[in-house]
């Protein structure tokens, strides 16, 4: 049973993820098809969640990616290693909330358009174009990965 890390001033939260080497590869896909099972059951309704959020420092998160929000044909990956490699100029305003700062929801803007590199389950290296709500779910992933929550981006 995972156990969710809430809190916005949380070390676990805060801490930039170990990346995923050889001799940890396997025990992080076993986590992820864990985090995987959790996200796709209906009781907890979510289509993203970062490692981190479930104790483990390192870099993994498991994103459903979708069209828009009424998609229900989305395909949910594990990615290792996610990294944005490039990023369009344009960016989008749009509502976000996270299970680490539960009851809260705010506007963030974020970049429209994302291409990114990561691992599969196989150690094959995968490389995505994103748009709109994709892109939005992977930047807020990989956000928790370098200690960063979703309130870091609201005017204080």
């Amino acid at each position: 049973m995972l156990k969710i890390e809430t809190g916005d001033n949380n070390p676990i939260l805060r801490r930039i993820a170990d990346k995923i080497t050889d001799k940890n590869f396997n025990d992080a896909v076993k986590l992820g098809r864990e985090m995987l099972k959790y996200i796709k059951n209906p009781e907890n309704g979510w289509v993203w969640l970062a490692a981190p959020q479930v104790w483990h420092s390192i870099r993994l998160v498991i994103v459903s990616l979708l069209k828009d929000r009424d998609d229900e044909n989305f395909k949910t990956v594990i990615m290792i290693n996610p990294e944005i490699t490039e990023h369009s100029k344009i960016t989008e305003c749009d509502s976000e909330w996270c299970l680490s700062i539960p009851g809260e929801k705010w506007d963030v803007e974020r970049f429209k358009t994302i291409k990114l590199t990561y691992l599969d389950e196989k150690k094959s290296k995968k490389t995505l174009i994103l748009e709109w709500l994709s892109a939005r779910i992977v930047q807020h992933e990989i956000d928790h990965l370098d200690g960063k929550l979703f309130t870091d981006y609201l005017d204080k």
